[in-house]
């Protein structure tokens, strides 16, 4: 059995967990907020078969979406306090696999 831990955007997360429950896996969603951006986040964990990891993957890989976004500089700028947004790409998914040596549904 592996975990695969999937960190997505807020906005990919309902289509990933829809697409992923449509192939017959169990997905518990997690909020979370953070990274470079400090954007919201949805963390998805799921335990799967070793032989269905690929599959996941390739469903969170159709699922989450690359576009990008306007952020204005945390650190102040040469430019001065009101330096114009930058464009930056979000989106997309962050997965580990990670080994679990145990299961149990209780």
């Amino acid at each position: 059995m592996k975990m695969t831990l999937a960190i997505v955007h807020e906005h990919d997360a309902v289509r990933a967990v829809e697409a992923l429950a449509a192939r017959g896996y169990a997905v518990t969603k997690l909020a979370s907020e953070g990274g470079f951006l400090q954007h919201r986040n949805v963390v998805l964990l799921a335990a799967v078969d070793d032989l269905d990891v690929d599959e996941v993957v390739a469903t969170l890989r159709t699922a989450g979406r690359s576009r990008h976004e306007p952020v204005r500089e945390q650190e102040p700028s040469p430019a001065g306090p009101h330096a114009a947004p930058v464009e930056v790409e979000v989106g997309r998914a962050t997965v580990f696999v990670l080994g679990l040596d145990r299961v149990e549904h209780l």
